[in-house]
């Protein structure tokens, strides 16, 4: 028997709203229902080119009953109103990183959903891509031993947001860490098969007035932890590396959206098994091994790729009630929890 798509509303089409479309329109287990938006010009671009009602209010698309699913693409702070507003309307939800900007929002998110039997997922693409599951694979295998630490060195494009953007205002964006942070608290716990505690932070303010860099330490059980985010380069600058350090290796990942992993290693196993892409090995001069994975189809193809994922395993878990996503509410709570004590332990420090 065939199953219907679910019809999913977006909220929010800006840049990445309209991404994030393009992506839902190839996933046949989902259609596109509906657009909203504050800009009319926009929303109806939108709404035209996909062949659905164009909404500028919320509360005008969560009374559409095509509407199944709200995606919703709106700044951090319109999170939890627009989240419980789509709960109490009978939809499920689609949540942009982070889930709400407090705990005490997190967790009537939480209550709501049980209450309207409805369900969330969050947006982590990191843990639809094939390299961080494979990464997930190698330390769960066991191959390189113990997992003793995880550095996080994101140098994001900070240069590109005009000073006017909402992401430089607290009360819109919660700050690097919570706008931006969660991802990779996220992440880095999936990894390392445990929830995480931070110890100590610090943020940095430049001459502007804007905190553009925050740096914290945390630890995942017996794992240490570095985390560091600086909105101090452009798009043709930006770098984003995580390397995990292991008793008998070193994995690395490169791009936020990763597209290459290395493992370097004296282990000649079957490591290459575990990995994705089109992987090469190379012997070093010193006796270890060089593993290489590539995602060839490139970022932009397997961001595309891991939103995709996201909103099928969503549409999955709504036919068949039985499953949860992969992604769940608890995970989305947990990293907010992170970056929450990282916001409250970080010191600012003026350039």
């Amino acid at each position: 028997m065939s199953v219907s798509p679910v019809g999913i509303g977006l909220a929010g089409a800006g840049a990445f709203g309209e991404f994030c479309l393009a992506a839902f329109a190839e996933v046949p287990q989902v259609r596109i229902a509906a657009v909203c938006d504050t800009d009319t010009e926009r929303v109806h671009k939108y709404a035209l080119q996909y062949g659905v009602p164009a909404y500028t209010e919320l509360d005008a698309m969560l009374a559409d009953p095509a509407v199944e699913i709200v995606a919703l693409n709106t700044p951090p702070a319109f999170h939890a109103g627009q989240g419980l507003a789509a709960l109490h309307a009978g939809k499920h939800l689609f949540c942009e990183k982070p889930l709400a900007m407090t705990l005490a929002e997190g967790e009537a998110l939480r209550v709501a959903s049980v209450q309207a039997g409805k369900k969330i997922t969050i947006d982590y693409v990191m843990r639809h891509n094939p390299l961080w599951q494979a990464a997930v694979a190698v330390r769960a295998s066991g191959i390189l031993g113990r997992l003793l630490h995880m550095d996080l060195a994101n140098h994001a494009a900070g240069l590109n947001l005009p000073a006017s953007h909402w992401f430089w205002d607290k009360s819109k964006s919660g700050g690097i860490w919570i706008e931006h942070g969660v991802h990779f608290f996220d992440v880095l716990a999936w990894v390392a098969g445990t929830n995480g505690t931070v110890t100590s932070a610090q943020a940095f303010t430049n001459a502007a007035g804007q905190e553009d860099r925050v740096e914290a330490l945390a630890q995942y059980g017996d794992i240490a932890a570095h985390f560091y985010h600086g909105f101090t380069h452009s798009g043709r600058t930006e770098r984003t590396r995580a390397e995990l350090t292991f008793e008998h290796g070193f994995l690395t990942l490169e791009e936020w959206v990763p597209t290459e992993l290395v493992i370097t290693t004296e282990q000649a196993t079957s490591l290459a098994t575990l990995l994705p892409g089109s992987v090469t090995a190379e012997p070093l001069s010193d006796g270890q091994i060089r593993i290489r994975a590539r995602l060839v189809e490139g970022k932009s193809a397997v961001y595309r790729a891991c939103i995709q994922s996201g909103i099928r395993d969503l549409a999955h878990s709504i036919r068949n009630p039985g499953n949860d996503p992969a992604v769940t509410l608890q995970h989305g709570i947990e990293s907010l929890r992170m970056a929450v004590e990282a916001e409250s332990l970080g010191r600012h420090t003026p350039v």
